[in-house]
């Protein structure tokens, strides 16, 4: 009887456990334990439910990781925040101190900060930094705005605001500001196209803001441009579908956005050089949270349908699976 060594020139090792999938990809082995033959495999990148938030909200700040996020404020949210471990989400102990929606957070879960939005009669200034358990506020904005483009991978101690607008309806900002762990300063480095609902990724030196809208919520744009600590710079790679209010992660090498008004599933990927329709969503959503490290890994935390969500969905690229070996 021919044996595989035989016929395929090498022999398939055994193991008594399972790799982990990442690590077993385009591999064959024989599962000593199981009896069986198992084989890793790599897919294009997808969406899979993640767990659910506990308060139905949209236009939140999120921030953080696939493992470790924070989320506060928003439409059904106002003043709470809730924090997720990879596995549930906790609502915290501490609440924002200035109840607000269409703001943007950076840093991490255990350091993290949320700055400007809006309530029913006014745009805010307001900047608050989160320890883990509570909010405290600090130094304000220059100009207070709503709806703004963030820096997705900075700190309580490195961050960046963007564009947005004033209470409704204020004429869509380019306006840049920096901060430096104390207080704000405005950039002479604006956007080239003023604009508002930015998507953000990248750090305080090193950004992109991806698409948003003009004054009023018109026209919707696919303009995407990159910031390098003093100036932003119009890339001639621009997103395929126009749109705002979108959830966004990344670098400016490895990026990520998706969802959007109007109300729609799409996303797109970044690769440093051009963006690519990938894998949808499985929900129509605008206004979500996002937390994520690159266009290989992000969130989509609640937003909108309608009605609020409460949903999560987390995005893997690629996508490792182990298989079982049909053996005849």
């Amino acid at each position: 009887m021919a044996t595989y060594k035989g016929i395929q020139g090498y022999t398939v090792q055994k193991l008594s456990d399972d790799p982990t999938a990442s690590e077993a990809a385009g591999q064959l082995w024989y599962n000593s334990s199981t009896g069986q033959f198992k084989v890793g495999t790599s897919a294009a990148g997808a969406w899979a439910s993640a767990p659910a938030i506990n308060t139905a909200r949209r236009s939140l700040a999120g921030t953080g990781t696939t493992t470790a996020a924070v989320i506060a404020g928003g439409i059904g949210g106002t003043t709470s925040s809730e924090v997720y471990n990879g596995s549930a989400w906790t609502t915290s102990p501490g609440s924002l101190n200035t109840g607000r929606q269409y703001l943007k957070g950076d840093g991490s879960s255990t350091a993290g900060m949320v700055f400007g939005g809006v309530d029913g009669s006014q745009a805010f200034d307001n900047t608050e930094t989160f320890n883990g358990s509570t909010w405290s506020e600090t130094a304000d904005l220059n100009t207070a705005r709503q709806k703004i483009g963030n820096s997705t991978l900075g700190s309580t101690t490195a961050s960046l605001c963007v564009g947005g607008s004033g209470f409704d309806p204020s004429p869509a900002l380019s306006a840049t500001e920096t901060w430096n762990g104390s207080s704000w300063a405005t950039s002479p480095g604006s956007l080239n196209t003023a604009r508002q609902a930015i998507g953000g990724a990248g750090t305080s030196t090193a950004a992109l803001a991806i698409a948003g809208a003009g004054t009023g919520g018109s026209p919707n744009y696919t303009n995407v441009e990159q910031w390098n600590g003093s100036a932003w710079t119009e890339l001639s790679a621009n997103i395929n579908t126009s749109r705002r209010d979108v959830g966004s992660a990344g670098t400016t090498t490895s990026a990520i956005i998706y969802g959007g008004q109007t109300v729609t599933a799409v996303t797109e990927q970044w690769d440093g050089t051009a963006w690519t329709e990938v894998a949808d969503l499985a929900a129509a959503v605008q206004g979500c949270g996002s937390s994520g490290t690159s266009g290989t890994a992000a969130l989509r935390i609640a937003g909108y349908t309608p009605p609020n969500l409460t949903t999560v969905e987390e995005w893997t690229d690629p996508v490792y699976t182990i298989k079982t070996v049909t053996v005849s």
